[in-house]
């Protein structure tokens, strides 16, 4: 939902500027049980009431929720190498496939298709996802995100020296990008 806010705040102002994104293990590790929990339900019906437009749909009992954010972060690498167009394509398309479609995002079968669906070369999307240097970026770009830009919550997003956590109002983009200027 950030994103998609400073992407409408950056079109009415005109600019288009480089994004760089930099990976956040939201949960390294998968629990055994993964869940829907009921303060995760919370979050999510906020958002939805938020940003009706995105389509956001609350996940019901018995569809397989994610174990751990690593595979998907793996395969934005994986994606990353396609060109900065597929990586666009894969972020969205993840987002799109969790948030919308409530897809498990930590099964690599799940990330395939969406590779598949946003026009990326499966098979090297494949060989790319096998090459050891893609999880140790994810790792790298963790501790980045810890180190330098101290993220703690996802959304994070950082605009030139201001870190704005959550999905903020679009006026609050509007003011960091106009202190960019």
């Amino acid at each position: 939902m950030a994103e998609v806010r400073l992407d409408a705040v950056l079109t009415r102002l005109a600019r288009r500027l480089p994004i760089r994104r930099v990976g956040y293990i939201l949960k390294p590790e998968a629990p055994a049980y993964p869940s829907f929990s009921s303060e995760r339900r919370g979050h999510w019906q906020r958002a939805a009431a938020t940003e009706p437009s995105l389509g956001i749909r609350l996940w019901v009992k018995g569809e397989r929720y994610p174990g751990s954010s690593v595979p998907a972060l793996e395969a934005a690498q994986a994606a990353r190498r396609q060109g900065a167009d597929a990586s666009e394509a894969f972020h969205f398309g993840v987002f799109r496939a969790f948030l919308v479609e409530n897809r498990d995002i930590s099964d690599r079968t799940v990330l395939e298709e969406v590779a598949l669906s946003c026009g990326l070369d499966l098979h090297r999307f494949r060989v790319d996802l096998k090459d050891p240097t893609v999880k140790e970026t994810v790792y790298a770009e963790h501790l980045e995100a810890v180190d330098r830009y101290h993220v703690e919550a996802v959304p994070t997003i950082v605009i030139g020296e201001e870190r704005i956590e959550g999905a903020a109002p679009p006026a609050i983009y509007q003011a960091a990008l106009a202190g960019l200027v």
